[in-house]
């Protein structure tokens, strides 16, 4: 991924050492070839011998870049940027690499100065918006995404995203007229139905949400999330045993997934299976610490095994995670200026 521009490995000037340059541009040659490994070979050899040439920085954080080794990548261009702040391509890919290593919140400044230098590149646009949603600066993203959806309206994916950050300040109805908009422009975009049906299940609709479910895993019948939360749904329902089916699906594609875990703990404590039910309980407290659900089924797997103490201690971290949770939503649609939705049930 490239934001549209034309990445390229530019002939360095020469510098103090002949040696030096002559490895720089051996390194470009690579580069020119494919050959990333060598490349980064050659300029690091450059480096060794003049530190100082202009434009080596660069070209070494786009090897980098170009093999994926997006950490590597950020420390070569932000000497880069250091060396040359007006250099947009650097301070481009040093948002690229952030946002590639999933560094969203330290992607924001380099995009923001790279994007003030492009504002047309819609791509560059978009992965700004982007890194605002991952980061949770949600206001910022509502922005980009709207201002990119006055010449995209019927871009799906920006529909897709804008509905995400609609969602995460709880405007839970424009999430979902965001989401259909992109389902109905495009029935088959990756997600879609899955998120449609998010929004079902945090209303507690949830034979709606298992529709949406269901025609997600028509288009994509290895997505782990819509596996879990279906599964989460015929677990509801007393189905246990195609929940376990499902939730055990999920995890086999993706072992990450909280809300399989989750619910596994909570089927296998259903079933007195206690030892199980705690080993997939302290999994989904791993994934997400913060969440108040699994540390309550766990005190109460605690308590069934007779560990009263432990299970008094998640008790009281239940109780301060909910609290945190509800100072966090205040401060969220305060300073977002939105109506305070419904409270979530647990």
């Amino acid at each position: 991924m490239t934001c549209g521009l034309a990445v390229v490995f530019p002939s360095l000037p020469l510098a103090q050492s002949p040696q030096a340059a002559e490895q720089a541009n051996l390194g470009v040659s690579f580069a020119h070839a494919g050959k990333y490994p060598e490349a980064i070979e050659a300029y690091q050899r450059a480096i060794a011998l003049d530190p100082s040439l202009p434009g080596i920085h660069l070209n070494l954080g786009l090897a980098y870049f170009k093999t994926g080794a997006f950490l590597r990548a950020i420390q070569a261009f932000e000497t880069a940027t250091q060396e040359d702040p007006q250099n947009f391509q650097a301070q481009t890919l040093l948002g690229m690499s952030y946002f590639g290593s999933r560094r969203y919140a330290e992607a924001v400044a380099p995009l923001e100065k790279a994007v003030s230098a492009q504002s047309g590149n819609a791509e560059l646009r978009s992965t700004l918006g982007k890194s605002y949603l991952y980061a949770g600066r949600y206001p910022e993203a509502m922005r980009e995404f709207e201002q990119l959806m006055r010449n995209q309206p019927d871009s799906p994916a920006l529909h897709m995203f804008l509905g995400e950050a609609y969602d995460a300040v709880g405007r839970s109805a424009e999430a979902f007229a965001e989401f259909d908009t992109a389902s109905k422009a495009n029935p088959k975009e990756p997600a879609v139905h899955f998120c449609l049906g998010y929004l079902r299940w945090k209303d507690h609709r949830y034979e709606d949400a298992a529709r949406e479910f269901q025609a997600e895993l028509e288009n994509d019948p290895e997505n782990a999330d819509a596996l879990a939360y279906l599964g989460d749904v015929r677990m509801r329902g007393n189905q246990d045993d195609e929940a376990l089916a499902l939730l055990e699906k999920a995890l086999r594609v993706r072992d990450d997934e909280r809300v399989a875990h989750l619910d596994l703990g909570i089927l296998a404590a259903r079933r007195h299976q206690y030892e199980k039910a705690l080993a997939h309980l302290q999994a989904a407290i791993r994934l997400e610490p913060s969440r108040a659900d699994a540390h309550y089924r766990l005190a109460g797997v605690l308590r069934a095994l007779g560990r009263a103490k432990d299970a008094d201690h998640e008790l009281a971290r239940v109780r301060e995670l909910q609290q945190k949770e509800q100072d966090h939503q205040k401060d969220l649609l305060l300073n977002a200026n939105l109506p305070r939705p419904a409270a979530a049930t647990p």
